[in-house]
């Protein structure tokens, strides 16, 4: 890619630090109101922004979120909505033990969509990112390098653990294990699982050694990794978006924020 595309792709995505503000903000306002409007916001928020992405693959994005949240809302659809252990409910349907309610679908939704707007909004931030941008925002919002490189780090060994998972499985492949059926994969875990804790707990001591060998800790003034583009409202949103969350919260508990509850919102299934 030529440095005119670069700059033409930095050009249209947020500040790193914006990104960690806005995730913060969309985290404490998600479970911080109890009202499903804030999840559905932030869920649409997110897949506009992940077609919107330059760096985003819309497919990669619904996908990693499929993944993850289709599972949990089959879980809390039949735990709560068919097992909601209430006293005072509106059944809609009943058969035994098992009965449809109201208010096991409000809290079923609530969760659901809680769930999946944070796992959306973190999708499309963490397709996007790496390593270096994220150590990039961490540092803008004023941490210590050391934790900001910790923090940015843990993004590297996803792929590394990955890549060692593949490599102990091709190896056992070799060696005649049938590594595609379920019970030999299970049969391997604790070995598997064991030698990758020590193959990263070396990997991150090594780091340790190299970074602090170059004066990493002790140096008081850190560089951005890359450039990014910044502009007044950006820091703007990143100095208001916490004051106007914290509003939202308070008007929310003192009751003046009209917004609807899930059970509201269901009350034409009574």
């Amino acid at each position: 890619m030529s440095s005119s595309a670069l700059t033409e792709t930095g050009s249209r995505r947020l500040h790193p630090a914006t990104e960690i503000i806005v995730l913060g903000c969309a985290l404490v306002l998600v479970f911080g109101i109890p009202s499903p409007v804030i999840p559905l916001i932030v869920l649409v928020g997110s897949a506009v922004a992940a077609v919107a992405s330059p760096t985003v693959k819309v497919t990669t994005w619904a996908a990693t979120v499929a993944a993850l949240c289709v599972p949990m809302l089959i879980v809390v659809g039949l735990v709560q909505g068919l097992f909601y252990p209430g006293a005072e409910v509106h059944v809609l349907w009943q058969a035994g033990p098992v009965r449809l309610s109201v208010e096991g679908l409000a809290i079923a939704v609530q969760l659901w969509l809680r769930v999946t707007a944070l796992v959306a909004l973190c999708a499309v931030i963490g397709l996007g990112s790496d390593a270096a941008r994220l150590f990039d925002g961490l540092i803008a919002l004023g941490l210590p390098a050391s934790i900001a490189y910790v923090c940015a780090s843990s993004l590297n060994l996803i792929p590394l653990v990955r890549g060692r998972v593949r490599t102990v499985l091709d190896a056992r492949a070799a060696r005649g294990w049938a590594v595609d059926r379920w019970s030999v994969r299970v049969r391997l875990l604790p070995g598997i699982v064991t030698g990758l804790f020590t193959s990263l707990l070396v990997t991150v001591d090594q780091r340790h050694e190299v970074l602090d060998q170059r004066g990493f800790a002790a140096s008081d003034h850190s560089v951005s990794l890359q450039d990014h583009s910044d502009s007044h409202w950006q820091r703007l949103l990143r100095r208001g978006g916490p004051v106007l969350t914290l509003i939202l919260i308070v008007l929310s508990v003192i009751g003046l924020l009209p917004l609807p509850g899930a059970e509201e919102m269901l009350g034409g299934l009574r």
